[in-house]
């Protein structure tokens, strides 16, 4: 709510207007929202009529605003019209006139008005639409009909509306968006499902019209299931909130850690349609550097030594392992194997583990049909392009078993070649990968253990995580198994690394063996035998990785490449870089030491 009061405030500051009403994040509507809205300040919004069909309304009765309220705290709603949104600016000035004509001749039976709200991106950003709003001369002959007309069309403002005229209703909202978030929220089969229910919907003519407002898909809140990524990131806010809310409110530099927090509130990056969104790399690191940065100033800046504890951060009913040092915040969890999932750089706001794993979307069944359509009779809205913004996308439709994250501890094929890595096409010859580890929380260290079946017979693999010198992690492995380790197979240590450069001309990596033969970007992809070294550098935010190891290993790395659409059409994003270090087996228990050391660099 605070972060409603603060717009307001800057509004009235620039502009000398209080705002009364508020425009809600992609009309994601929850029926609590009233008591909210209404403590900011505020009062009435504008979400679309399909929120109102979905509380049973008829379309020709959401001609004017309805009340609503929460606990008693009353605002009022305006229906957004679909067809106007859909009109407005992808069909010919025509259309429009023609629509409300039809308005005009008494379509509503409650209210005359045809509400529109919408974004501003639609007018020139959305690809096609500069050419068609602009260049050829659709706004101005928009505008040219509206004066032509003003002897039955009354602009308004909602303000100015509320102030003459009386609400139509009164009604009360299901958890809803706008229909196309509904799909996307829903898991792949079920959004894929939900896509071809609409289609043939669509082909049942008036029929298909009566079900389809019955036909409910998925909520927002579904895509913090959807993407483990989004709701751990959720929590992260929620977690920097709360330290905030605790934190001195005189202590200098807090108010700019508030700013910060908004900022990370940010919905964009929490979720994903037909917009890039969570898989646009550069928003999720916008919002863990407001995160990182707001936390330290709620947490007094730099600690002294090393502060362990252990929570369950992030809903799922397991506990989750913090290690904090003067530069490094790092979060484990003891129940997925082990892994590392963030880890934070705090000088310079920076996650490493920003990473985002390969899921497969409801839509990727478009793919191989995708083309660029008829583009001939006015610009198309962006639910209905389907555009490939490059060849061979089919060739990185590939999905990950879990999440991405490191430090996964893996049993495989001595044959294991890149490709089989990459395509996740290989065998796991033990149960550790994800598995639940035991935790033990000692001063400056964590210790984490499980016991299982890997090669054929029982193992324990052990690692033991600690700080040296404020900002590297060392981890130390102990994997036991007797004479069962000459068997066979090898044991490996997934890292996903990302660098906020990604995999740009100012990432690279630097190595004690030569990589240059497969490139040196973050990019790139190959094996490498006898590394003992490895390190990733972004010269752009001034940040390096290093990774060392005790002995030398065999490396598989490569990019991770999602495949995903955005408003340009189906593209491929890096996703950070995959680093797999292989250990041949030995006689007797094998051990490791790991350390992954950051350090800031001069730009």
């Amino acid at each position: 709510m605070r972060q409603v009061t603060c717009c307001s405030e800057r509004i009235e500051e620039l502009f000398n207007v209080r705002p009364r009403g508020i425009w809600l994040a992609e009309r994601v509507w929850e029926p609590t929202h009233p008591s909210i809205i209404k403590k900011a300040g505020l009062e009435y919004l504008v979400v679309d009529d399909y929120h109102f069909v979905k509380a049973g309304l008829e379309k020709d009765e959401l001609g004017g605003y309805y009340t609503t309220e929460d606990q008693g705290d009353l605002i009022k709603i305006f229906p957004g019209n679909e067809a106007l949104r859909y009109l407005i600016p992808f069909k010919p000035v025509e259309s429009f006139e023609e629509y409300m004509l039809g308005i005009r001749n008494g379509f509503f039976r409650r209210g005359n008005a045809a509400i529109y709200g919408d974004d501003g991106e639609k007018f020139g950003v959305w690809p096609g639409t500069r050419k068609w709003v602009f260049e050829d001369g659709w706004l101005e002959r928009f505008f040219e009909a509206i004066e032509r007309n003003l002897d039955w069309i009354r602009p308004s403002t909602l303000g100015g509306y509320l102030d003459h005229e009386e609400p139509v209703g009164h009604t009360y909202l299901p958890n809803t968006s706008y229909m196309e978030m509904g799909e996307w929220a829903l898991p792949a089969g079920a959004s894929r499902d939900y896509m071809r229910l609409i289609e043939e919907l669509g082909r049942l003519g008036e029929t298909g019209g009566r079900l389809r407002r019955f036909l409910q898909g998925g909520t927002w809140r579904n895509f913090l299931a959807k993407y483990p990524e989004s709701n751990w990131m959720h929590k992260r806010m929620l977690m920097v909130s709360s330290r905030l809310k605790k934190a001195s409110r005189g202590k200098a530099g807090l108010d700019e850690a508030e700013r910060r927090l908004y900022r990370a509130q940010c919905n964009d990056a929490y979720w994903h349609g037909v917009f890039g969104g969570l898989y646009l790399p550069h928003l999720r690191t916008a919002v863990y550097e407001n995160l990182i940065l707001a936390e330290d100033a709620a947490l007094e800046g730099p600690g002294k030594g090393v502060e362990i504890s252990a929570a369950d951060l992030d809903a799922d009913n397991h506990e989750e392992v913090i290690v904090r040092s003067s530069d490094l915040s790092a979060f484990l969890s003891p129940f997925n194997g082990g892994a590392l999932f963030e880890l934070d750089y705090r000088p310079r706001g920076v996650n490493l583990q920003n990473t985002l794993t390969r899921y497969q979307e409801g839509y990727h069944y478009k793919l191989e049909a995708s083309g660029n359509g008829d583009e001939n009779n006015g610009a198309k809205s962006i639910h209905e392009m389907v555009k490939v913004k490059e060849e061979g996308l089919l060739n990185y439709l590939k999905y990950d078993r879990n999440r991405r994250a490191s430090f996964i501890d893996h049993f495989l094929d001595e044959g294991l070649t890149l490709d089989e890595f990459y395509s996740h096409a290989y065998r796991e010859l033990g149960d550790f990968a994800w598995k639940k580890y035991e935790k033990e929380l000692f001063p400056g260290k964590v210790v984490m253990q499980r016991s299982a079946s890997a090669l054929g017979a029982a193992h324990t693999v052990k690692k033991t995580l600690s700080i040296d010198g404020g900002n590297a992690l060392v981890m130390e492995y102990e994997v036991g198994g007797g004479a069962a380790m000459e068997k066979g197979g090898l044991f490996g240590v997934e890292l996903n690394l990302i660098l906020p450069g990604c995999d740009g001309p100012a990432c690279w990596y630097e190595s004690n063996v030569d990589l240059v033969s497969d490139g040196i970007g973050l990019g790139s992809r190959g094996r490498a035998e006898g590394i003992e070294s490895l390190r990733l550098v972004d010269s752009w935010k001034g940040v390096a990785v290093s990774v060392e190891i005790d002995r030398p290993a065999t490396l598989l790395r490569y990019p991770v490449h999602t495949v995903s659409l955005s408003e340009g059409g189906f593209e491929k994003i890096y996703q950070g870089s995959c680093l797999l270090f292989l250990f041949p087996p030995g006689s007797g228990p094998l051990r490791l030491s790991f350390r992954l050391a950051v350090e800031g660099l001069s730009r």
